[in-house]
């Protein structure tokens, strides 16, 4: 009896073992993201994707979406209506094969990460391309699947490699100013990171295959790790008013929404989601009015959402 007893232990054990996702305890204040606009299709046509990926938005509130496997930028303006796309599949002086995430700095330029190119592709308010930095190694201004892109106040550019675990900062040049982190899973290290923000002086990155946030100062002193036990495998953050952290958490397939200290506060389940589907949500920004923009690889759609008190309608 006492092996059966033990056999039926392990078979419960490893039973759990098969949901990685923690389910989340109540909130305890009733906040929720409801979805207040989508829009997009499967394809090549204007407003359709293929693999939309990162998203940022200007001054204006217009949305900037790499559309990875087309090979362009679309731009959109707060309620989805295109605008105008850039960017053709090549290797050329501002040509793009896989575009991952999309930056805009204050004067308009718009800076491109491409995946598989290993470098950043500068274009215009306009679209027309303005300057490329770039290739492919391990060294100082080097890259290795750069995945994401962010600029902060400055006008510093900071840019996660995937496959050096690390970021570099640059001017809005190209310049190389400085680099951090390593792999490994301690405090300033990262394994496999997505995508990352600036806020207040710091820069959030998600630390995808560690499944937390990491926290740095602009200059790259480790600040905080935040979230783990709540996430798994987040590809993006971004960082509200109230220092909230927004997270597109692609394991769990879902938006969640955590304290600047990285407690747990809600979450919303991206909709249609196959169990197999990884990846999505893939990317996450804020307008200038608190909504939140989430890029579904999956369904090649962008959704707009609303944070406030009460009931999910």
């Amino acid at each position: 009896m006492a092996i059966l007893a033990w056999l039926l232990l392990a078979v419960l054990a490893l039973a759990g073992c098969g949901e990685q996702h923690k389910e989340e305890p109540a909130a305890p204040v009733s906040l929720v993201y409801n979805v207040v606009r989508e829009w997009g299709t499967p394809g090549r046509a204007d407003g359709a994707f293929d693999g939309v990926q990162g998203l940022t938005v200007d001054r204006e509130d217009r949305i900037y979406a790499a559309d990875a496997e087309n090979c362009r930028v679309q731009v959109f303006d707060r309620d989805g209506l295109f605008l105008r796309a850039f960017g053709a599949c090549g290797k050329g002086l501002g040509e793009l094969l896989k575009p991952v995430d999309v930056a805009v700095d204050s004067a308009g330029f718009v800076y491109v990460a491409d995946f598989l190119l290993d470098r950043i592709v500068v274009f215009d308010a306009k679209g027309n391309y303005a300057r490329q930095w770039g290739r492919t190694g391990a060294g100082e201004g080097q890259f290795s699947s750069p995945v994401g892109i962010a600029i902060d106040a400055d006008g510093s550019v900071f840019v996660t490699g995937f496959y050096n675990h690390r970021v570099q900062k640059f001017s809005a040049q190209g310049e190389f100013l400085t680099q951090f982190g390593h792999d490994g899973s301690g405090d300033g290290e990262l394994h496999y990171p997505g995508k990352l923000t600036t806020a207040g002086g710091s820069v959030y990155v998600a630390d995808a295959h560690n499944s937390r946030i990491m926290k740095f100062s602009n200059t790259g002193q480790f600040e905080a790790s935040l979230g783990f036990g709540h996430l798994y495998e987040p590809m993006d953050v971004a960082v509200d008013r109230d220092g909230r952290l927004h997270i597109a958490d692609s394991g769990s397939r879902r938006v969640k929404l955590l304290t600047a200290e990285g407690d747990f506060v809600t979450e919303w389940d991206l909709p249609n989601q196959p169990k197999s589907s990884f990846q999505s949500p893939a990317a996450v920004t804020i307008d200038s009015r608190g909504f939140l923009y989430v890029s579904d690889i999956a369904g090649n759609r962008i959704y707009k959402l609303k944070l406030s008190k009460g009931e999910k309608k």
